[in-house]
């Protein structure tokens, strides 16, 4: 292993912010990106096969791109890390890191449940599978039961955010310490509460959904920015064999004379693989333009959902023909969907996260005087 890495200049690792233009920073725009297209295209396979009737349209193997929902939790936990090497051990530190991470996700998260609020009340909580419960605890972030016994907010996909912010609140806590003891707590606890609620038979809700194994790809993020903070890269042939092994164990866990592995080993270490090598690359990318699309990749997730349901009313009244032309009706939904998403970034979500971030943080600044 050794032979294959090599130190970075000592400066690299000690840089608190570095420019957008850094090559581990484009490495993670880039797979921010390709995460979120991913599950745009599985999501709209699966539209196809539910509510289309379609189920042969487009291949099965599309589904996979549900992994790049993996590959979101392990950039998250590398970024939490990345972005807050200024913090560790810092008085006030978590305010400030909760402010700033409520600003980037609360806004534009309770806009689009608000408007899937609307089209439930429109309808009436009896003809949907929601309820006031449900919407309620959507806005906070914690997991609730749906009336059919289904797990999901109001929003489905923000499932994912409920993991999301439960990380948040842990790595918050665990500013107080410097990184590697953070982290390293961080890790442990983790791996404490998986194992605990694996050996109970599962716990109640919400911490028998908040303790999935899932957590875990959190802890591999983090711990693949503490090997970047340290210094280390990997020169061309080591991102070379990682990101060979990523594809190939993506590749591997759908091939169906194989056994079944768990989400968080059979994607998450294949995401852990992609994230170590575009962040450890001792080679500049040249991929500025992955930059915006990765700015917009939160946009990305949270509109196209809605703009899979226009299309889907649009093939049902037979202005759209999925079932001639597949690939064509998904080619354009991803293009829809990416042109949508940068638009709403620029124009909505950069200046609303701008403004509530200068709001909370002059809260908690008042609050710490």
């Amino acid at each position: 292993m050794t032979a294959v890495l090599a130190r970075v200049p000592a400066a690299m690792a000690r840089v608190e912010a570095a420019p957008v233009s850094s090559p581990t920073l484009l490495g993670i725009q880039l797979l921010r990106a390709v995460a979120a297209t991913a599950v745009v295209v599985s999501h709209v396979q699966w539209d196809l096969m539910k509510h289309l009737s379609l189920p042969g349209a487009l291949p099965g193997q599309l589904g996979m791109g549900n992994a790049g929902v993996d590959l979101f939790f392990v950039i998250s936990g590398f970024v939490m890390v990345y972005s807050s090497d200024g913090l560790f051990g810092r008085a006030g530190a978590a305010r400030e890191f909760l402010a700033r991470r409520i600003a980037r996700i609360v806004p534009l998260y309770w806009l689009v449940t608000t408007i899937m609020l609307a089209y439930v009340l429109l309808r009436g909580f009896s003809r949907s599978d929601a309820s006031p419960a449900s919407a309620l605890t959507s806005y906070l972030f914690i997991p609730y039961l749906r009336p059919s016994g289904e797990m999901g907010p109001l929003y489905g996909v923000g499932w994912t955010l409920n993991y999301e912010m439960f990380f948040y609140c842990l790595f918050a806590g665990a500013l107080v310490a410097r990184r590697t003891v953070a982290v390293g707590g961080l890790i442990a606890l983790f791996v404490a509460l998986v194992l605990i609620n694996a050996l109970s038979g599962g716990l109640p809700l919400p911490f028998g959904y908040w303790f999935d194994p899932l957590i875990l790809e959190f802890a591999f993020g983090m711990l693949i920015a503490v090997v970047y903070r340290s210094g280390i890269c990997l020169p061309p042939l080591g991102v070379r064999l990682l990101l060979f092994a990523a594809v190939a164990s993506f590749a591997m866990s759908f091939t169906p004379w194989l056994p079944e592995l768990p989400r968080w080993i059979g994607w998450g270490i294949p995401s852990a693989f992609a994230v170590a090598a575009l962040s450890l690359s001792s080679s500049p990318l040249r991929l500025t333009g992955a930059t915006r699309l990765g700015d917009a990749s939160y946009a990305l997730y949270l509109i196209h959902p809605m703009v899979i349901a226009v299309a889907r009313i649009g093939a049902q009244h037979g202005y759209l023909a999925p079932a001639k032309t597949p690939w064509l009706y998904l080619a354009g939904i991803v293009f829809v969907c990416i042109a949508l998403s940068v638009i709403v970034y620029e124009r909505l979500e950069r200046p609303v996260t701008t403004a509530c971030r200068r709001m909370l943080l002059a809260g908690t600044r008042r609050l710490a005087s």
